[in-house]
């Protein structure tokens, strides 16, 4: 899942949850199996012990290769091995589609403090991080803030810097500080590089010291200056020094290395060609963690699912497996796939499932629900929420927007769906009554980060939607669902 994105391409990165209550009461115990049918023996079928056994095998690879499985990197070509290797055993048609991706990486420690006498020094990791892609860069110059509100709401997405007027007035060579905008922060940089400043640093309202992310500039080329993103009490005290004219020495230095990478594909050897249900997930992980739930759930469940569809038969409709690559640094390979097919590969796929973050530790079932999907998505939700509200389980809708992989398949007109236990968002009272857990909190307080680990997932919650996932799929695969295409 993808940290800082925002608009057009993206859901809040943070923020409080909107969600509509789609079920029932969440202390019921899940549904058994019916008749069976294949969804029923789909959802029976699954278990949470082979997926966290599968997760295990992930956090291992993640831990032997410096400990991130990020697209290009030596634990993300493992990572595709393993599945590559595993989907082959159980007799599905495999075929890796490889492209070349940025691996980006910083270099020691970096640097960021007001300068003056007695000035503490803000600490790298902790209090901010260069955001992905970034060049690196030595500087000291003054530090003015542009539009910054003290007050400013955690999630709130309302700074300066979506449009090429906003810096206009701004002089030339200074640091720029700001808060996130209601748009990509690519855009905000971009727009900064033209004013001619410096450097850039985006203080996020809802980070506190020690949960510092790394949001994508979606791709290097045309970055010209630092850009670093830093805590709400770090955007403080560059706030109070802009007041005062003082200056910043900013240093931080990165590498950029193309490496290879693949998208991993695998169908059923039946089903019809001309119904095609594609599901995925992305296997690669943010550059600073191991991703067991972000998004080895995701992942390790549709292999689990992929195991029972085996030993199930043939289907009415052919299923794709799709492991992408590439998410985290903004939809690579999602996007690659989509916009390589013909319109007649594209008016096979009947619909598209994304499983990204089944396992949150506080929280909750949560079904796609984005405003701007594709007809037929809305018979996809209720197909989850039915499910669900079956199972004696409450359910809730969420727009994710652009922040996962079924952005680019919205935009290509196929009706989507998928699951989502939460990331950085802050669970609020009402979602605490709902789904449980703890109030004020995180759904994964270690999104994105080292602590993102086997130890840590929720498994009832993981058991949950992934039956829920196996019973959707069994259902669309088996042709029971028009969805109008």
């Amino acid at each position: 899942m993808r940290a800082g994105m925002r608009g057009p391409m993206a859901r809040t990165a943070t923020g409080v949850l909107a969600a509509v209550l789609l079920g029932a009461c969440a202390s019921a115990s899940p549904r058994t199996a019916g008749q069976g049918s294949l969804p029923d023996r789909l959802q029976a079928g699954v278990r949470v012990a082979s997926i966290e056994g599968d997760l295990a095998t992930l956090q291992r690879i993640a831990d032997e290769h410096g400990g991130t499985r990020a697209a290009g990197s030596s634990g993300g070509r493992a990572s595709t091995s393993f599945v590559t290797d595993a989907m082959r055993r159980l007799g599905y048609d495999v075929r890796l589609d490889s492209f070349t991706v940025p691996l980006f990486s910083e270099v020691g420690d970096g640097a960021l403090q007001v300068v003056g006498a007695g000035q503490p020094s803000l600490i790298p990791g902790t209090d901010f991080r260069a955001m992905l892609f970034s060049p690196s860069g030595d500087l000291t110059a003054r530090v003015v803030a542009v539009g910054f509100d003290p007050a400013a709401a955690p999630g709130a997405r309302s700074g300066p810097g979506c449009a090429s007027s906003d810096f206009s007035a701004q002089p030339r060579g200074v640091i720029l500080l700001v808060q996130p905008g209601p748009c990509l922060r690519r855009t905000q940089v971009d727009n900064a590089q033209q004013a001619g400043a410096a450097a850039m640093v985006v203080s996020y309202p809802e980070w506190d010291p020690g949960f510092v992310l790394r949001p994508t500039l979606l791709e290097p080329g045309g970055l010209t200056i630092p850009v670093i993103g830093t805590t709400r009490q770090a955007g403080l005290a560059l706030a109070a020094a802009a007041s005062l004219g003082a200056q910043v020495h900013l240093r931080i230095s990165t590498t950029i290395v193309d490496q290879e990478t693949a998208n991993v594909f695998a169908e059923t050897r039946g089903g019809d060609p001309r119904h095609v249900l594609v599901i995925g997930g992305h296997l690669d992980t943010a550059i600073d963690g191991p991703g067991v739930n972000d998004n080895g759930s995701g992942t390790m469940t549709l292999l689990e699912i992929a195991r029972r569809l085996a030993a199930a038969g043939p289907t009415a409709w052919k299923v794709r497996f799709s492991f992408w690559s590439g998410e985290e640094l903004g939809l690579w390979g999602s996007r690659r796939y989509v916009d390589g097919l013909s319109g007649a590969e594209r008016g096979t796929i009947q619909a598209y499932l994304n499983f990204d973050m089944l396992a949150s530790p506080n929280g909750a079932r949560l079904v796609y629900g984005d405003a701007d999907a594709a007809p037929g998505s809305d018979a996809i939700a209720r197909l989850f929420a039915d499910y669900f509200a079956g199972a004696g389980l409450a359910s809730a809708r969420m727009d994710l927007s652009g922040a996962s992989d079924q952005y680019f398949f919205e935009r290509s007109g196929v009706p989507t769906g998928g699951l989502f236990a939460g990331a950085n968002e802050v669970k609020d009272a009402a979602a605490t009554a709902t789904f449980g857990g703890t109030a004020g909190e995180d759904y994964d307080s270690c999104y994105h980060r080292s602590c993102d680990r086997l130890d840590r997932i929720n498994t009832q919650l993981l058991g949950e939607l992934a039956q829920g996932a196996a019973f959707v799929i069994g259902k669309l695969a088996d042709g029971q669902v028009d969805l109008g295409r």
